[in-house]
């Protein structure tokens, strides 16, 4: 008989996640399992209840994380078009990169490390997303050529992906502020024709 969840297995694994992201993208995704347990402050058998193993756990988490950003930059995008939506987009996008810069770190040092079939997952979830900025570009600016759009929306992208690496919370400069300010960005390339 297959063993039931308990009412706060999904609390509990998201628990996980935050403490074993902090330890794992200080070691590029290479801390042992017994190293994670203890950052957990749970116990390794209690870590292998919720996964076989590292590369597993380092998936998940990814995953995870990058599914939930698509998941919220599409209900953002229901109801609102163009340059509104771009602007709402690159929000949103900085809003859920609160609190996440171990999970950048994890992203960018381990997902090498993982398997291709996994890797491969992840990247259609960044595909995704990253379409989802492409379409609103493309819906701004119908006439703009193929490697135009790339170099705007990659440019988007990078100026938000990367702000985790410079951005401190209480500053001069809100995210909500640097999201549209990046967007502007963006759209006064859309402008030069």
């Amino acid at each position: 008989m297959a063993r039931t969840r308990a009412a706060d297995y999904d609390d509990k694994r998201d628990a996980i996640h935050r403490a074993a992201a902090r330890i794992l993208s200080k070691a590029d995704g290479k801390a042992s399992m017994t190293q994670i347990a203890e950052a957990c402050g749970i116990s390794k058998a209690l870590l292998y209840h919720y996964f076989r193993n590292r590369d597993e756990l380092v998936f998940d988490i990814i995953h995870t994380h990058l599914s939930e950003i698509d998941e919220a930059l599409a209900e953002v995008s229901a109801g609102l078009a163009g340059r509104e939506r771009l602007h709402r987009l690159s929000s949103t996008l900085l809003d859920l990169y609160e609190d996440a810069d171990d999970l950048h770190r994890l992203q960018l040092g381990a997902l090498g490390a993982l398997p291709d079939e996994d890797v491969q997952r992840i990247r259609q979830v960044e595909r995704s997303i990253l379409e989802r900025f492409r379409l609103t570009i493309r819906e701004i600016a119908p006439d703009i050529d193929r490697p135009r759009l790339i170099a705007v929306t990659m440019a988007l992208m990078g100026m938000l992906n990367w702000a985790f690496t410079w951005f401190r919370p209480g500053g001069p400069l809100t995210r909500a502020d640097f999201a549209r300010m990046a967007t502007d960005m963006a759209l006064s390339e859309l402008e030069k024709g």
